[in-house]
């Protein structure tokens, strides 16, 4: 699983009511199967523009392409892109209290019917890899917040994604749950390569990222 090229075009993005742009012309290239950090102040943008590559928010002009191949338009074409190409994790996992964790990861491929063996395999080897694999038949609130930030950040690996979006993944935890979870995610980024953004506030974290851009 190797990541594409990400590329960004002069992104122009204007929220209704708000006077000025959040992006007036944005543009960055990815390297494929890179780590990029994106820092900035609160409100500059970050997580607007998680929300542009992965086809959540629309933009004025401009252009976003992964391999080549830009983001549709259409609310559906923008779903199958997502389902296909992009993982997302977030600050808080929300994983769905009902379902067991290993529920819980098969959610993602559940959308395209059945889940087949090697699909099953992969769920067991990702629990694997951060430690988890002897709690896939637990639920949500019977994991830590550190353990519940693991089960996110795989989830969003799933289904093996070019691209892997992170929108402050350690941000609601304590310093060394923190470093503990960033570890296993400079971990995954080097064994599977996905092409990885990863918005946060924390500069030690951005500097141990294989590139840092900071917007604002």
């Amino acid at each position: 699983m190797i990541g594409q090229p990400l590329s960004i075009q002069g992104l122009h993005k204007t929220y209704p009511g708000n006077a000025h742009p959040v992006f007036d012309g944005f543009s960055l290239e990815v390297v494929a199967g890179s780590l990029c950090a994106v820092v900035g102040v609160s409100g500059v943008g970050k997580t607007t523009l998680l929300n542009c590559v992965a086809g959540l928010d629309h933009w004025e002009r401009g252009g976003i392409t992964i391999g080549g191949s830009p983001v549709p338009e259409g609310p559906e074409a923008r779903a199958l892109y997502r389902r296909r190409h992009v993982g997302l994790a977030f600050q808080q996992p929300h994983l769905l209290p009902e379902f067991t964790v290993r529920e819980n990861l098969r959610m993602p491929l559940l959308i395209e019917g059945a889940v087949p063996a090697a699909a099953e395999a992969w769920i067991g080897q990702l629990l694997s890899i951060v430690g988890l694999g002897h709690l896939g038949e637990r639920l949500p609130g019977q994991l830590s917040g550190g353990e519940a930030a693991r089960v996110g950040l795989v989830r969003a690996l799933v289904r093996k994604p070019a691209l892997w979006l992170l929108d402050e993944p350690t941000g609601n935890l304590d310093p060394a749950t923190a470093e503990e979870v960033f570890g296993l995610l400079l971990s995954l980024h080097t064994d599977l390569r996905p092409t990885t953004l990863l918005v946060t506030h924390n500069p030690g974290l951005a500097e141990r990222c294989m590139r840092t851009v900071r917007l604002g």
